[in-house]
């Protein structure tokens, strides 16, 4: 659960581990070796990228929760934004690890970070008795991360979505008139993006109550009269687009049946825009597949949802996609993004997928359920409307990703914060537009939403 934890284990399971192999070698047993490589080929044991994905996720998480730095090195999650609050650890960094974490940041172009912990790095190597690092090369480190990210300030200005330093590390960048100029360069709209995410993840609130004032709760007896007995507890969170969030509507036997079936079949998730390339900078989670011929519950759920929804929930049929099953583990996180393809597939590279959706339509809209709580992170936000959503077990969010006249929604752009603390399950399902085509109002209006019929 604890990233700091994990971090710890992976690295004795990688570094650690190849000590013990070169020991081993040294003592001429060779068959505890096959063993230990042959379990590594089967992925049964960590590699070195799962060491620097977990020295990635530790960047990732202090950026985006503002976790203090010296208690992080400690092995303590801390953080005073929106609150004052602490996860305490058991294992602190040590002066390596810090370095690996500023190595790690500055090849992410995170040059601030980098430069913050290689400064760490230079505290913790004073403090050791030996130090678990040469002079040497912390120096070197420090200072070519200072020149990168002092290189970078005085080019671009301080707007820059990865620079979090108020001024230069080095004074001659401060003195030099590009830069004084640069200062007041104007925040551009990716900024803001990356800003209201933080924000959000953080617990910020960014809406005002009069934004919030025409929203309800209500009871929801779903389309055809199904839930007269049982309505669902329907909670409004935006209007325009609309976005609702539908409490303990999935049932926890449910939820068990779709995680035993997604367990043995995870793998890592891929992005659309590029469809065959593992992009962890903007998705690190393990996801599977499951559609009604391949699984039970997927054919119960598509009967519940049909009655819930009003909309077809077939696959066979192109009412809808694959149920996908995703697990975000320490880290875990989907940066913004909308649901809506729109001319993504005129250049995909897989004939199967072009021809799939050019016969299916778009994604007209996105039911989420949540299939655990997340004790800390792992919100799924909405920066242009500034909605929070909490993960709660049971839970189902549903938004519509298309305007009334069919072209991409851009307000419903959103990204799933990294998980702080824990894991995260969720299961999302997208209905398509054309053979939901007679169920949803039409408009010529480019402005019209799709109303909320729910």
């Amino acid at each position: 659960k604890h990233p700091v934890h994990a971090f710890q284990l992976i690295k004795r399971m990688t570094a650690g581990l190849k000590t013990v192999e070169a020991q081993i070698k040294r003592m001429r047993k060779f068959d505890p070796l096959i063993n230990i490589r042959e379990m590594r080929k089967q992925r049964l044991l960590p590699w070195d990228e799962d060491f620097q994905g977990l020295a990635t996720s530790l960047v990732t998480l202090q950026d985006t929760y503002a976790l203090d730095l010296h208690e992080l090195t400690k092995g303590h999650l801390h953080t005073e934004i929106p609150r004052n609050r602490t996860i305490p650890g058991r294992l602190p960094l040590n002066a390596r690890d810090c370095l690996n974490i500023s190595q790690v940041a500055l090849r992410q172009g995170m040059y601030d970070l980098a430069v913050k912990w290689a400064e760490q790095a230079v505290a913790k190597a004073a403090e050791e008795e030996p130090a678990s690092i040469p002079k040497q090369e912390l120096d070197s480190h420090h200072e070519a991360a200072v020149k990168k990210y002092d290189e970078l300030l005085s080019t671009r200005g301080e707007a820059e979505p990865s620079q979090t330093h108020e001024v230069p590390v080095q004074d001659r960048t401060t003195q030099s008139a590009e830069s004084k100029a640069l200062l007041v360069q104007e925040v551009t709209s990716e900024n803001q993006e990356d800003q209201s995410y933080k924000r959000l993840c953080r617990g910020e609130l960014l809406r005002s109550p009069k934004m919030d004032s025409q929203l309800r709760c209500r009871y929801y007896k779903g389309q055809d009269g199904f839930f007269s007995l049982r309505p669902i507890k329907l909670e409004e969170i935006n209007l325009k687009p609309y976005i609702i969030v539908m409490h303990d509507v999935v049932q926890d036997r449910d939820i068990e049946d779709l995680r035993a079936f997604a367990e043995p079949r995870l793998q890592t998730s891929l992005t659309y825009d590029v469809p065959e390339v593992e992009s962890p900078a903007v998705r690190t989670s393990s996801n599977a597949w499951m559609d009604e011929t391949n699984a039970p519950v997927a054919r119960k759920l598509n009967k519940f949802l049909r009655s819930l929804l009003g909309l077809g929930t077939s696959y066979s049929d192109g009412e809808a996609e694959k149920y996908q099953l995703a697990n975000y583990g320490t880290g875990g996180h989907f940066l913004t993004h909308p649901d809506y393809l729109g001319d993504l597939f005129d250049n995909a590279t897989d004939p199967s997928e072009f021809e799939f959706h050019k016969k299916v339509g778009d994604r007209v809209a996105t039911l989420m359920i949540y299939m655990s709580d997340v004790e800390e992170g792992g919100a799924t936000v909405f920066p242009y409307l500034g909605v929070r959503l909490t993960p709660q077990k049971g839970d189902a969010a549903f938004w519509w990703n298309l305007k009334a006249n069919g072209e991409g929604e851009v307000l419903t752009t959103h990204a799933g914060c990294p998980v702080l603390y824990g894991s995260k399950w969720i299961a999302n399902k997208w209905f398509l537009s054309n053979c939901n085509t007679f169920r949803l109002p039409c408009s010529r209006d480019q402005n019209a939403s799709l109303a909320p019929f729910l």
